[in-house]
């Protein structure tokens, strides 16, 4: 027998509920991880170890800002929503990102697996929009995946890097990505989450979360065979009581002074043209 045809969608119209609604998480989710990449890479413009890190973390910075207009853009058409109105009202709570990055990335090892692991979690999973039957989100995931392989290339680099030097940066490496590891787990969710479910099942998405985190921990075992070093798979996530909203198990959020600078009511005064 052939492969099933799989419908394509122009608009919402048409797709099924449960796909059009785990769809918007799904977008909030890359948009506010991609939000708080992009904050944390700024702020390591300075402080890097080479000049050329810290070039390349602007750049990053630059990109994954970008790459947040564009998943905003997504949300406001087919969503009516307003997301950068919401960035400044939302409770801290409601953020979707990947915890990780909820606190400050205090040291270049954090910062290279953030670079490493966190962001590469993001880029698996807009790996599975490839090809989308959603059609509006096919351009703009071609455009980050192509940006993304510039990520990845800076990000494993230092990994090896830091990692073949042995030392107290081999053991914080190794240390921050299990942590990383353990945050992209609980934001992939539950095995078989309905909303995901669905959006596989609907042709949005071509594979499930479970599957991207078997694939993202088989790419992390590698990289850490490469530079020498031993990343421990991380415990199985408890989902009790999992909010596929802010992709959280329990209350939180990034820390109030890293909100604080991401909105800019304190600065409205300023924008142009008003």
């Amino acid at each position: 027998m052939g492969e099933p045809v799989v419908r394509e969608f122009e608009s919402l119209e048409g797709m099924p509920q449960a796909a059009a609604d785990g769809l918007r998480q799904l977008l909030w989710a890359l948009a506010d991880t991609k939000l708080l990449l992009g904050y944390h890479y700024g702020e390591w413009t300075f402080g890097t170890p080479e000049l050329e890190a810290a070039v390349a973390s602007c750049s990053l910075s630059q990109a994954e800002l970008g790459h947040v207009r564009l998943l905003h853009a997504l949300l406001r058409k087919h969503w009516g929503e307003d997301p950068d109105a919401l960035v400044e009202v939302r409770a801290v709570a409601d953020f979707a990102n990947i915890t990780f990055l909820d606190a400050p990335i205090g040291d270049w090892p954090a910062c290279v697996v953030m670079n490493a692991v966190v962001d590469l979690t993001a880029t698996r999973v807009l790996a599975t929009l490839h090809g989308s039957s959603f059609r509006p989100l096919r351009m703009s995931v071609d455009k980050m995946l192509d940006e993304e392989r510039h990520h990845a290339h800076h990000g494993i680099g230092w990994f090896r890097t830091l990692g073949r030097r042995g030392g107290d940066g081999a053991r914080a490496i190794c240390d921050a990505a299990e942590r990383a590891l353990a945050a992209a787990a609980l934001w992939l969710g539950p095995a078989g989450e309905p909303g995901d479910a669905a959006l596989v099942a609907a042709g949005v998405k071509s594979t499930g979360n479970a599957e991207i985190l078997a694939g993202l921990i088989g790419d992390v075992t590698a990289m850490a065979d490469q530079a020498g070093i031993t990343v421990l798979a991380p415990a199985p996530a408890s989902f009790a009581h999992w909010n596929p909203n802010s992709r959280r198990g329990s209350a939180g959020g990034p820390a109030e002074d890293i909100v604080f600078h991401l909105r800019g009511a304190a600065n409205a005064m300023f924008k142009l043209g008003e």
